[in-house]
């Protein structure tokens, strides 16, 4: 196995592990940075004093009409803004309007959003981080159009790091980590993990292997960022080879490679507790309506006949299960 191709992933975890452990508290999963010295949060729905008026939005595009927005604004005992990746997916929520609006439109309805929930000093450090955000979002833009649509691994590591160095330039290391942390650990994770399926010395047991062992190489709080997002994946690719009419060994070589040998096993396991089920309960079925289509019994009668044969072929919590 080849131990050079974990290098650039433990390189990237280890410096956002420095750029989150540097001059801010300890962080959870998802990573939510704040200020070692920051008092208790107060969220701002507390914060009622207000130093600016915002001007009058307009009406929401229909798309997100009624909804609740996404994210939190958070700030400590003194009133200044905690950046965390909250803070990014409420940015994220307005911007994504962009196309049902014009941009000028979405980039005041945020400030605007900012001044109803923020007071001074929080609403100046967030005006603030917005611009940095969308001067962001115009540079990658630009940056993006350098690299164009391949799958050469090459080229995508070489996209993947200029994003990040992007960043690196445009934010602090509190808000880099904060917004991008998980982000580029699963990047990082999802090219090394390429690599390894592209690497044709290695025969397909060695590849689960060693995906198995690329993700346990990372820190347990970053194995945990990778999961929901990599079990995300898997369905999203199973659905879409089963459309394909993908067979049972294709299935099982996609989770090989996604999640390892073990990780794989105990999905088949469960694979296969799911098909008895479904037989058990399609069996029941099929005997249910037998009843139910034999001739003379009374309605009473019928349903009691039913009522033996679930008591006899389930459980009492596999009955509950059957009504829900």
């Amino acid at each position: 196995m080849k131990a050079l191709i974990y290098l650039p992933l433990l390189g990237s975890a280890l410096l956002l592990g420095w750029y989150i452990t540097m001059d801010s508290g300890p962080v959870t999963t998802p990573p939510v940075l704040s200020n070692k010295n920051a008092e208790p949060v107060a969220p701002v729905a507390q914060l009622h004093q207000r130093t600016e008026s915002p001007k009058p939005s307009r009406p929401l595009p229909a798309s997100v009409r009624g909804t609740e927005v996404d994210g939190q604004l958070e700030v400590d005992a003194a009133g200044n803004l905690l950046i965390s990746n909250q803070t990014r997916h409420l940015f994220d929520y307005f911007l994504s309007l962009i196309g049902e609006e014009n941009s000028t439109v979405t980039h005041q309805r945020i400030r605007n959003h900012l001044a109803q929930q923020l007071s001074q000093p929080a609403l100046g450090q967030a005006l603030e981080l917005l611009e940095s955000y969308l001067d962001y979002q115009q540079q990658l833009a630009e940056l993006e159009s350098h690299f164009p649509v391949t799958e050469s691994l090459h080229d995508l590591f070489a996209r993947e790091q200029a994003v990040q160095r992007l960043r690196a330039t445009l934010f602090d290391r509190e808000t880099h980590a904060a917004f991008f942390a998980g982000e580029e650990i699963y990047n990082n994770f999802t090219l090394e993990r390429l690599a390894i399926h592209r690497d044709s010395s290695l025969d397909e047991q060695q590849q689960a292997l060693a995906t198995e062992a690329l993700r346990e190489s990372l820190p347990e709080e970053m194995q945990q960022l990778l999961v929901p997002q990599i079990h995300q994946d898997l369905r999203q690719q199973t659905r879409e080879l089963l459309a394909a009419g993908a067979d049972h060994g294709e299935i099982r070589q996609l989770r090989m490679q996604m999640l390892g040998p073990e990780a794989t096993e105990r999905l088949e396991a469960l694979d296969q507790r799911r098909a008895q089920w479904q037989q058990r309960v399609t069996s029941f079925n099929q005997e249910r309506e037998v009843i139910l289509d034999q001739p003379g019994l009374a309605d009473i009668d019928r349903q009691a006949a039913v009522n033996a044969l679930l008591e006899e072929q389930f459980t009492e919590t596999e009955r509950l299960r059957l009504v829900n």
